[in-house]
Order: structure tokens, then C-alpha cells, then sequence
């Protein structure tokens, strides 16, 4: 099984420790040791990468939506995506509501869900299936005026809460896959935007089980189909 993470920085490693260096041991890292045999974990994360935004002071390349559909063909087959993207998309110059980044998110996995990118041939007509992973809420300390980088993060903890809320509402009625990081893990107290290393490691295992749960249940419903195909035909 081909898995593919999408994200941003909390995926590509970057501590709250603020030396900017990556973190060997990122949950990506985590959950691909957990699931060994036959599972393949391939990545592309980008540090600053919003949903579906250009970012006005570090550049268009950080848009998600822009490569979305390019990156995910050129690491097919792909048989399962876990996106967790949303937290760049909080800043306060960006100017979104949470609203419009919860539809960006569904319209991502969307794209993901129709690109062909799944098993068989070169842009074949099977697609990857979708998790939606909701970033973690930031902390307090993005609230606090005298943290050296409020000003890029006014509002964006209440933003952050709200898109919790938006996805949790939007799963019960989605064909998509939704996994709430907040569940397991949370932004760090020195740094409110991303992750320790000790909390890549929870999401990273928590992330193992919740794949192992879905080929479970893709199992249990490919063997119900049959029986239910076998009774009507009977």
C-alpha cells in the first residue's frame, strides 16, 4: 500500500525549537516505521505552504492548490493521501475565514480523489483515497501580543478553532476520510505554530493505527460486498 503525505511544515519537520533544521524523526518518519512490510510512505512537504493561497511576501510557490495535482501524479501509484495543510493558511495576511479554508481543504481532497493517480496505468482512472488531517490548533502564546510573532497570527488561533469545529461537522456528510490531530497532539508551548519531538512521534503512531484501521475496514467491506453480491445472486 502506497501512502502520500501532503503538508506543511508540522509534516516536514520543523521543531519548536527554532533552529529551522529538520527533524529526522517528523511524524511522516514515525508512522512509516510503524507500518512495516508492504507499505510505501512518500512525501512533499513544504515549510510556509498554505491550502489554496499565493503567499503575498514569500512567494506564489507556496500555494498548495497550485501543485497539488502535479505532485500527487508524480509520485503515483498512490493508493491513500493524508493532507494536512491549513495552518499557513491562518496567518493575517492571508484574509480567510475559516469557512473558506475548510471548503479549500475539501476542494483539495477532491482534486486528489479525481486525479488518477491510484493503481494501474499511467493516469489510469483510479484515484487515491483521502485523509483529511485537521491541523493543530495553535496555542496560546499566538494570542499573546508580546510573542515575536503575533503580528503574523492575529486571529489565527480563533480561525484555528473554528476550522476544528467546520471539518468535525463537515466528516459526518463527506465521502472523504477525516483524522482530528488535536485529538492526540498539540501546538507547542514555546512555539505555538509547530510540533515538539515528542509530539511527532504521538501523531506519528497514531497516524500508523489509523491507516491500519482503514485496511481493516476496506477489507471487511470488499469481503461484505461479496457475501451481499452472493446472496442475491443466490
Amino acid at each position: 500500500m502506497n501512502i502520500f503525505v501532503y503538508g506543511d511544515s508540522n509534516s516536514w519537520g520543523y521543531l519548536d525549537d527554532g533552529t529551522g533544521l529538520r527533524y529526522e524523526r517528523r511524524w511522516p518518519e514515525v508512522m512509516k516505521q510503524y507500518l512495516t512490510g508492504a507499505y510505501l510512505v512518500s512525501q512533499d512537504c513544504l515549510p510556509g505552504r498554505t491550502v489554496a493561497n499565493d503567499d503575498s511576501e514569500n512567494g506564489s510557490h507556496l500555494n498548495g492548490r497550485t501543485n497539488l495535482l502535479s505532485s500527487i501524479l508524480a509520485h503515483s501509484p498512490i493508493d491513500h493521501v493524508l493532507l494536512m495543510l491549513g495552518t499557513n493558511s491562518f496567518k493575517y495576511r492571508m484574509n480567510l475565514s475559516a469557512e473558506r479554508i475548510c471548503v479549500q481543504l475539501l476542494e483539495a481532497a477532491c482534486v486528489i480523489s479525481t486525479s488518477g493517480a491510484g493503481a494501474g496505468t499511467w493516469h489510469d482512472t483510479v484515484s487515491p483515497t483521502v485523509t483529511i488531517i485537521c491541523p493543530p490548533i495553535l496555542g496560546m502564546r499566538a494570542e499573546d501580543p508580546n510573542w515575536v510573532g503575533f503580528s503574523d497570527w492575529i486571529g489565527g488561533a480563533e480561525k484555528s478553532r473554528a476550522l476544528r469545529r467546520l471539518l468535525i461537522e463537515a466528516s459526518a456528510t463527506s465521502k472523504f476520510d477525516y483524522f482530528d490531530s488535536n485529538r492526540v497532539v498539540s501546538s507547542s508551548d514555546r512555539d505555538p505554530i509547530h510540533l515538539s519531538a515528542e509530539n511527532h512521534h504521538k501523531l506519528g503512531e497514531e497516524m500508523a493505527k489509523h491507516i491500519l484501521r482503514l485496511k481493516i475496514d476496506k477489507i471487511n467491506n470488499s469481503f461484505n460486498d461479496r457475501m451481499n453480491q452472493r446472496l442475491t445472486k443466490d
